[in-house]
């Protein structure tokens, strides 16, 4: 992974607040919240955990987080209230927000017709926490008693957002834990009689487990896969098959690489948004659950190939196998996978002479940007020759908001791309229009999430679903 201070140096103008960020932890202060952590271990399990569908029913309860920056970003505005207005009447929200924001917040609310179904839940302006509001927790219920959890992670780097679900608690019925577990709510997609996890926190939990200062006590020996899993059963999800969502083998991208493409030169970032395990650090930015037919479960899968017949044009590290391969992998275990366009795009940060990023190189003792610079060497670039800076990330229409209801139908809030600089991606924004027509879904055309995309994230990760109806 790059460094936070050099992916600023070379990416300037890079948005803020990617949903990828996570806060500086030196390895002393990680010692001193261990020590914290075994000194109050966590709450037993729950009786009968059992996950909010990512799909089926009609969305009765939704959380939504609202920082002041992104009140006062109009493009994030826009999009956001391009949600809330789609949002069918009698919705009930739990909306964070930052205090100062609460007018600008509350008349989103009121001017979609939502005044009476919202339940504010101020953070002092002081809180610096994010809208990716989907990440720091999964919502379930104990099923023994229809109890309501935000389940909270053993760990969560990322701003204030670790504040979000003790917060909810102090204005709602629903109650926050914590599970001795490695996971994060885009990570996990809950069908009917099965979920989804991500290879990546899978693999993290074991990690977890072989600390030296664990969360639980394992005896000498014991099969760390099968005891993660057991510890997903007791706090996550006690009633649906866990199944995992990636390669066998870590991917292997570089964090950089020197390319020339006829006469330009190139140093492009192309990790940026890569998992581990995953072509996508999150499943719900590449894989969307659809619902059953004919007794299967139709799952959809990104496919950068079909984005390039559409727009005649490639990305050079999409990695089109691995996402295939995912696909087989779902097919071959009885899913309906259908596939559909995911973009893999990059945007132009600077320009840079070959000799300013080989001092940046040697500056920040960087292996990996070292060794582009000798790939540009090696194509030709001079110490005097232009290089252009390019930072890549994905454009996801995966990342949409389900609601599969026998009560209201089939309904999906699809973000769209296709504005301004990116109106290409419009032929993308209609196929996939189509595409869920012909599932027989009414479609919602949500605002431009472009600015959402950069940052590493779309719809479907500003919102948790706290509650599903028939």
């Amino acid at each position: 992974m790059v460094s936070e201070s050099l992916y600023r140096q070379l990416v300037p103008e890079a948005p803020l607040y990617r949903r990828t960020d996570r806060d500086p932890v030196s390895d002393e202060s990680r010692a001193r919240y261990e020590s914290l952590r075994s000194a109050a271990p966590p709450t037993p399990g729950l009786t009968d955990p059992r996950l909010h569908s990512t799909w089926q029913g009609q969305i009765a309860q939704i959380l939504f987080a609202f920082p002041a920056w992104a009140v006062e970003d109009q493009e994030s505005a826009t999009a956001y209230r391009s949600v809330i207005g789609a949002l069918r009447a009698g919705t009930e929200f739990v909306v964070v927000h930052a205090a100062g924001a609460r007018a600008a917040v509350e008349e989103w609310f009121d001017s979609a017709g939502h005044a009476d179904t919202v339940t504010y839940v101020p953070l002092p302006d002081y809180v610096s926490f994010t809208d990716w509001a989907e990440d720091a927790y999964v919502a379930l219920a104990d099923a023994i008693d229809d109890t309501r959890y935000l389940m909270e992670p053993w760990e969560f780097q990322r701003a204030g957002d670790a504040l979000i679900a003790d917060a909810v608690e102090e204005h709602t019925g629903i109650r926050a834990s914590q599970a001795p577990l490695i996971f994060q709510g885009g990570n996990c997609l809950i069908g009917d009689d099965f979920w989804f996890l991500g290879t990546d926190y899978f693999a993290d939990s074991i990690v977890l487990l072989r600390r030296g200062r664990s969360p639980v006590e394992l005896p000498d020996g014991a099969d760390l896969s099968a005891a993660v899993r057991r510890l997903f059963h007791d706090y996550v999800e006690a009633g649906r098959r866990l199944d995992l969502v990636g390669t066998r083998k870590p991917i292997a991208v570089p964090d950089f690489r020197g390319r020339r493409e006829g006469d330009q030169y190139f140093l492009d970032l192309p990790s940026g948004g890569t998992g581990a395990f995953q072509p996508i650090f999150h499943i719900d930015m590449f894989v969307t659950l659809v619902g059953r037919e004919e007794g299967r479960f139709v799952v959809l899968v990104g496919d950068p190939s079909q984005a390039d017949e559409l727009l005649g044009s490639t990305s050079p590290y999409d990695l089109r196998e691995v996402y295939d391969q995912i696909a087989a992998t779902l097919a071959a275990a009885g899913f309906d996978v259908r596939r559909n366009p995911l973009v893999h795009r990059s945007t132009v940060a600077q320009s840079l002479s070959l000799a300013d990023l080989r001092a940046i190189a040697e500056r920040e003792k960087d292996a990996a940007l070292t060794q582009a610079v000798r790939e540009l060497s090696a194509a030709g670039a001079q110490a005097d020759t232009n290089v252009t800076v390019r930072d890549w990330h994905h454009v996801t229409w995966n990342n949409c908001l389900v609601e599969n209801s026998a009560a209201v139908g089939r309904h999906v809030y699809l973000p769209t791309f296709g504005h301004g600089p990116e109106s290409d991606l419009a032929v993308v924004d209609d196929h996939m229009r189509q595409l869920w027509a012909d599932l027989g879904f009414e479609v919602h055309l949500l605002a431009d999430f472009t600015s959402f995309a950069r940052r590493q994230g779309v719809v479907h990760c500003i919102k948790k679903y706290l509650r599903r109806g028939d």
